[in-house]
């Protein structure tokens, strides 16, 4: 796949140009929270379909937990990756979207940027750290993220401020959807179901998609990255926001 190389924050970044009809005015933009060496090139079909309807891509390679996760550096990372595609190419405001953690700070770079995505989607998203920090490895990952020490500080010091479940309420001007494997052990469709639930009542948008398979991984499955469904969902709330035509 053609993509163009770039080093944004410290990280190796990726970003796929558009093609189709109308790539050389005004593009779209997806801000992929999706490691661009491994994910994105898995699934070329999936990146493709995005480039074929006009939009651009960008995507980063997490350094290390500081920038996945919701952390600072993450989610500067994802404001620089918008900077470098606002350099190279008229794009419109993006399309946000991440698998598992990149869900998760594609979320909270959202929720920082109020009216600059026109929407979210996440595929296996992270939307609730405290059973998350309980997996095995887990802890270790995000007390390196957040330089929190205990489960207890996660709580207190940082959930308040990158958690889905406690963001939601601040969430309902920004369309939602979540494609969600209903085997997933990593996050498990209940969790999501919460944050839906908070969604829901604070009077947001969002839908969830229950399907086949587990967490999706670089190697599979893959039924929760579908191309077609998501780009009428991007289409669809470009269609609803009219500043979404805009650059800048």
């Amino acid at each position: 796949m053609d993509a163009e190389q770039a080093v944004v924050n410290d990280c190796d970044a990726l970003f796929f140009p558009a093609r189709g009809s109308g790539a050389s005015d005004s593009v779209g933009l997806l801000l992929a929270g999706l490691q661009s060496s491994t994910l994105l090139r898995m699934f070329p079909a999936w990146t493709e379909a995005w480039q074929a309807a006009g939009y651009a891509i960008a995507s980063y390679d997490f350094k290390d937990d500081r920038y996945t996760w919701g952390a600072e550096a993450g989610v500067a990372t994802f404001s620089g990756l918008l900077d470098e595609a606002r350099r190279r190419w008229p794009v419109r405001r993006p399309i946000v979207c991440g698998s598992s953690r990149g869900g998760l700070t594609a979320l909270v770079w959202a929720h920082r940027n109020p009216g600059v995505p026109v929407a979210w989607f996440g595929m296996n998203p992270v939307m609730n750290l405290g059973p998350f920090y309980e997996l095995a490895g887990r802890a270790q990952s995000l007390n390196a993220a957040y330089g929190t020490q205990t489960k207890a500080e996660l709580l207190r010091d940082v959930c308040p401020r990158v958690n889905p479940l406690d963001l939601a309420i601040d969430l309902t001007w920004l369309p939602l959807h979540t494609w969600q494997g209903r085997d997933d052990q990593v996050t498990p469709p209940g969790e999501l179901e919460r944050f839906n639930q908070a969604i829901r009542a604070a009077g947001g948008l969002h839908a969830i998609v229950d399907g086949a398979g587990g967490h999706a991984t670089p190697h599979g499955p893959r039924d929760q990255f579908d191309a077609e469904a998501q780009l009428a969902f991007a289409r669809a709330a470009e269609a609803d926001a009219p500043a979404a035509s805009q650059s800048g």
